[in-house]
């Protein structure tokens, strides 16, 4: 299979979640890079133009084009994401505290901690899953502990994740060019809320405090991200 044609399998988003899209979108952009170093760029904007709420793909695709060895990066990123600690961290975290994260007002209400996912968290918000926002203003209302869960990839540095938030505010463009004609499919479920009432967040490396995790993002920021296109 070309990677081109596996790019767009990732693009159409319906069969994985962030960390499975991210593990195919980086052994696909770097064979794409073997094969067709020119053709990298485009397919990483067209990429993030479709999934444009999904971390991951924007840690893979910054971390590839800074790389001297994309394939070697690639199998990094993948393993990274494959062996993502962070359920491991939280669960030794919460040691033994009641947990929710679904339910409704009542379930809230009597959990020591609600516990809330996110594809990608920058400095002042995140992206939350449109169906886990209620449970977050209500833990909110209810002044319940907050811990956001923001697995590898997930969070992105300021710059980067600015460019997150502008293409996310950006309608999903037509076919304009040949790589761009295979991705054809952009979801939208995904919504930015700001970081009032997190108390913690828990990644691949622990569970701490959200100022911490920010300063040591391991993620590079590319200017062929930063720029509009």
């Amino acid at each position: 299979m070309h990677p081109i044609e596996r790019l767009r399998f990732v693009a159409r988003a319906g069969w994985g979640g962030p960390a499975e899209l991210g593990v195919e979108a980086a052994y696909a952009l770097a064979e794409l890079a073997q094969r067709e170093p020119a053709a990298v760029v485009p397919a990483c904007r067209r990429l993030l133009e479709r999934n444009p709420a999904c971390g991951p793909l924007w840690w893979v695709s910054a971390r590839l084009l800074c790389a001297g060895d994309p394939m070697a990066e690639a199998e990094w990123c993948a393993r990274a994401l494959e062996d993502d600690a962070t359920e491991e961290r939280l669960e030794a975290a919460l040691s033994g505290r009641r947990a929710v994260r679904h339910g409704g007002v009542a379930e809230v209400a009597s959990a020591e901690v609600v516990l809330v996912p996110s594809d990608a968290l920058g400095p002042g918000a995140m992206v939350v899953d449109g169906d886990d926002r209620g449970v977050l203003e209500a833990a909110r209302a209810a002044e319940v502990e907050i811990w956001v869960v923001a697995g590898a990839g997930r969070v992105l540095p300021a710059r980067l994740w600015q460019a997150l938030r502008t293409r996310l505010n950006l309608p999903a463009p037509g076919a304009r060019t040949a790589v761009s004609a295979y991705f054809d499919h952009r979801p939208a479920s995904s919504v930015v809320v700001d970081l009032h009432g997190i108390s913690r967040l828990a990644t691949t490396n622990g569970v701490t405090e959200i100022e911490g995790a920010l300063s040591g993002c391991d993620c590079p920021e590319p200017a062929e991200l930063l720029v509009a296109w």
